[in-house]
């Protein structure tokens, strides 16, 4: 039985797990460019004052969010329309968030920094990649090549510890299993690594090939 100091102790680390976001974020309406199905947008945070990104869908399209943050505290979580509870929580489930027939309505990205990176008013600078493709209603068309792209350069970036601007990707193409991507790694003195991004046939990320003998 739970006394009354396990709830407390509890309810302090699920406090820690959702971060500093409040009501009294900012909130930003994501648009597309015309004819475009993909956009970026640069941001930046500090202390408790989040962001709420607002992006329009429609019923049956497929939406993809990649989130690129500066720091490790940084997070962001994904809300359906009318919904109080995050479909997708970054601090655990990642920096990707993906769902194949979208609801129809607003969809709310809020970017925020975990509650004792915002007591310490740390910065986070971010990029936040959003493709929405397929009509309402309809099949989607997937996963473009270049939100393909953003996700191997973050995810090879994580992996060689190396800044994203040191990560440089070719053309997507097919596999017997979906996709992948042939890139490279710059890590200066030890230098150039090979690299391959693999992709599922559902167009999510796998895995990251090691192309170089020395691995990593």
């Amino acid at each position: 039985m739970l006394t009354s100091r396990h709830l407390i102790v509890t309810t302090m680390l699920l406090g820690l797990a959702v971060g500093s976001a409040s009501a009294g974020d900012a909130e930003r309406k994501l648009t597309f460019p015309q004819g475009a199905t993909a956009t970026k947008v640069a941001g930046k945070i500090s202390g408790r004052n989040g962001v709420n990104h607002l992006v329009e869908a429609g019923a049956g399209q497929t939406m993809q969010v990649l989130f690129a943050p500066s720091n490790r505290s940084c997070y962001f979580n994904v809300f359906e329309p009318g919904a109080a509870e995050a479909a997708h929580i970054g601090s655990t489930a990642g920096n990707e968030f993906g769902v194949e027939r979208t609801k129809a309505g607003t969809y709310r990205v809020q970017v925020y920094l975990m509650r004792n990176a915002a007591r310490r008013n740390e910065v986070c600078r971010y990029q936040l990649s959003v493709e929405l493709t397929g009509a309402p209603g309809g099949v989607s068309a997937g996963v473009s090549d270049r939100i393909k792209q953003d996700v191997c350069k973050a995810e090879a970036a994580g992996m060689y510890g190396v800044d994203q601007r040191r990560i440089a990707v070719g053309p997507v193409r097919t596999s017997p299993r979906g996709s992948e991507i042939d890139g490279t790694a710059d890590k200066q003195a030890e230098g150039i690594k090979k690299l391959r991004c693999i992709f599922k046939a559902d167009g999510s990320f796998d895995h990251i090939m090691a192309m170089t003998p020395d691995g990593e």
